[in-house]
């Protein structure tokens, strides 16, 4: 599978409950449900340079959240509402989302894995599209989110790739 030599199939050890509520109260979020419980009961990122076990490059550790941003986060970064949701087509994005040089597009999202030439996924954290996950590019369309109810199960259809001896996971 594409990205396995980086993560080797491993995760780092789980964040603890107060460590993630401690991250949540920081930023003004409420994770969704099925990450929290992925990131507190099976592990967060892991031992390879873009993460640890998952899809493409592996999955980034919740301390690594910002990665998908263009500027720096902010007090507000992931409280902020993603504009974007499944179905909704922008003729110009970023421009947009974020017509001024200091604004972020991708507020609201953090970063859940490196997918190769700079795209990443991402996980909605605020916004009408809270706990769905969505593919960063360069399309004026905007993100493309996945076919997944949640990260759990955008996590698990990779398991499922991985099992069925796929090669790339889409």
């Amino acid at each position: 599978m594409f990205g396995a030599s980086a993560h080797r199939f491993e995760l780092g050890p789980p964040l603890t409950d107060d460590e993630v509520t401690a991250f949540e109260r920081e930023h003004g979020v409420s994770l969704p449900e099925d990450y929290r419980a992925f990131i507190t009961t099976i592990g967060n990122g892991g031992p390879g340079r873009w993460g640890g076990a998952g899809p493409y490059y592996g999955l980034h550790s919740l301390q690594d959240w910002a990665t998908s941003l263009w500027g720096m986060p902010g007090q507000s970064t992931l409280a902020t509402p993603f504009p974007a949701e499944p179905g909704r087509v922008f003729s110009d994005w970023p421009s947009e989302v974020a017509p001024d040089e200091d604004d972020e597009p991708y507020c609201g999202t953090l970063a859940l894995s490196d997918q190769g030439c700079g795209y990443l996924s991402i996980l909605v954290v605020s916004g009408p599209a809270r706990g769905r996950v969505a593919g960063t590019g360069d399309t004026p369309a905007g993100p493309v989110f996945t076919r997944d109810a949640g990260f759990l199960s955008w996590y698990e259809r990779w398991l499922d790739a991985v099992l069925a001896g796929a090669t790339h996971f889409r």
